[in-house]
């Protein structure tokens, strides 16, 4: 079952923290080698701008509706359909009442 994105310590996503380490290592490479840094750096460069073409052309800051949501919203009415579905099969099958046998003539 689809379940919506969870985040690390309720603000930071996991995308912001792939990106946070990969400064930190670019860093990193820039103090040990500034070439290396350069490289590094150019790569980084490359790897967010295809990123960015992606996310304007394909994904979520195209403005389209997102699949995956939809999907996620459709398992949980779903879900509250079997739920309320089971709590009414419930229902109907327990214990009938039975007349009261004081209360005959």
């Amino acid at each position: 079952m689809p379940v919506a994105p969870e985040r690390l310590a309720g603000w930071l996503g996991p995308k912001w923290l792939v990106v946070g380490v990969a400064l930190a290592a670019d860093g990193l490479l820039m103090s040990y080698d500034l070439r290396l840094g350069i490289a590094a750096s150019v790569l980084l460069g490359v790897i967010a701008a295809m990123w960015l073409y992606l996310a304007l052309r394909y994904g979520s800051l195209s403005g389209a509706p997102s699949g995956r949501s939809a999907l996620v919203a459709q398992v949980r009415v779903q879900e509250s359909n079997r739920r309320s579905a089971a709590a009414i099969t419930r229902g109907e099958s327990g214990p009938q009442d039975r007349p009261n046998p004081t209360q005959r003539p």
